[in-house]
């Protein structure tokens, strides 16, 4: 057998062995299993239908309220959300984090449970961002719900792609650039579909926590099934702040390890990137699409909603206002990112150029805010930019980093940030 990848590890030490195969179909234990509550009204019938009345390990267990931030009148989600609560309190369930926590990327690696060496059944693959502390997340959509009632899964052994980055990103360049960069280079194509990417090189040591996670949260764009970045120095002092004893083990891949693709990325060669509405692989350099009108701009989603992001945008907007027919939301993860934007005086910037901050969750990434009309353009740090993501299936939708958008919403259209920074600078 040829040496094993991180994933490999990760997976054989849940099953309490040495070694796995790729394409091996096995049941394992994860060490927790993440849900949201949209979900969650079809989860709720299926465990009445089952007859569930307890689950064997309600400490495995994370429930995080993330994409309906309120329960507007007229809007079902007040029923979830008593629900959802009712239900963890049945169950023993004390991880339940309500309405304005934040989205459960950022839950899992701030409060600990996401930690080097441990598996995660989660919802959704935008996940994969746990890979920045060296945890594996596995996305099963719907079956979560199988994790919950039986304490196991299945799952296939994925394959591994590496890679692996060298340079330093440009002043203006943002990790974003970069995963938008990715996504167009395989986003169309079928060379990372069910892969685990595993990303290497000298590099890394000069991304934040956030970059890291930021460019796994959108890695699933790209055709992966999830990823991983090392485990160094800046991620063992993230982990050991917020870990509270909990046990970790830090996994490295084998020397002889299998990889079905190897790619490698020179950061100080990205440039800003705005991807083109419908398609997801559709990234080009801002000087591209440069003029083109906007009437709504967001950060916020778990593709850019770290507090990276929001000093990011602090850097465009402060002295400067929203073009006047622009509406500029924004949006931080988390409390703790809420927090330090206002500890950093951020949210004043903010409020005085004009821009809107909303309650940490998903608000305006699925269009629970700040919906679109007919032919209305949006840029976005969100995830999706398919038509009638945000309202009305006429209304365009263009992604890029946080200085990309914030430099839109002063100028009224899409410009290169980099002139805006300059001066700032």
């Amino acid at each position: 057998m040829a040496g094993q990848s991180i994933a490999q590890k990760i997976i054989a030490h849940a099953l309490g062995r040495e070694a796995v195969e790729v394409g091996e179909y096995v049941t394992v234990s994860a060490d927790h299993t993440v849900c949201q509550e949209l979900f969650w009204p079809g989860h709720k019938r299926n465990l009445e239908r089952i007859g569930v009345d307890r689950i064997p390990r309600p400490d495995k267990a994370v429930m995080v309220i993330d994409h309906s931030t309120s329960a507007a009148m007229g809007s079902h989600h007040h029923e979830t959300h008593r629900t959802l609560r009712d239900w963890c309190d049945a169950q023993g369930i004390e991880n339940f984090f309500g309405p304005g926590s934040g989205l459960r990327h950022l839950v899992m690696v701030e409060r600990g449970f996401a930690r080097p060496g441990l598996l995660i059944f989660s919802d959704e693959g935008n996940i994969a961002s746990l890979g920045a502390v060296g945890a594996l997340n596995i996305p099963i959509s719907t079956e979560v719900i199988v994790s919950l009632i039986e304490d196991r899964n299945w799952l296939a052994v994925p394959p591994s792609a590496r890679f692996a980055l060298t340079g330093t990103l440009p002043f203006g360049v943002t990790a974003r650039d970069l995963i938008q960069t990715i996504i167009r280079d395989f986003g169309a194509t079928d060379r990372l579909l069910g892969c685990c990417v595993e990303f290497t090189g000298p590099a890394i040591a000069n991304l934040s926590m956030d970059d890291r996670q930021t460019i796994l949260a959108s890695l699933f764009h790209s055709g992966a099934y999830t990823g991983v970045m090392p485990v160094d120095a800046a991620a063992m002092a993230y982990v050991a702040a917020r870990a509270e004893g909990r046990p970790y083990r830090v996994v490295e891949a084998d020397a002889d390890a299998d990889y079905v693709l190897e790619a490698r990325y020179d950061l100080s060669a990205i440039t800003p990137m705005v991807t083109r509405p419908p398609d997801l692989h559709g990234g080009v350099p801002v000087e591209t699409v440069s003029g083109q009108r906007i009437d709504q701009a967001t950060i916020g989603s778990c593709a850019g909603n770290r507090i990276d992001d929001m000093r990011a945008a602090a850097e465009i907007l402060r002295g400067r206002r929203v073009a006047r027919h622009v509406t500029l939301y924004i949006t931080p993860g988390s409390r703790e990112v809420y927090s330090a934007a206002a500890r950093e005086g951020l949210l004043e910037v903010f409020s005085d150029a004009g821009a809107t901050v909303l309650a940490p969750g998903c608000t305006t990434c699925w269009g629970y805010q700040g919906q679109l009309n007919d032919h209305e353009v949006l840029i976005s740090t969100q995830q999706f930019n398919y038509q009638g993501r945000n309202g009305s299936r006429l209304a365009d939708v263009y992604l890029a980093g946080p200085y990309a958008v914030a430099a839109a919403a002063v100028a009224g259209r899409i410009i290169d940030p980099r002139a805006m920074l300059a001066v700032a600078a």
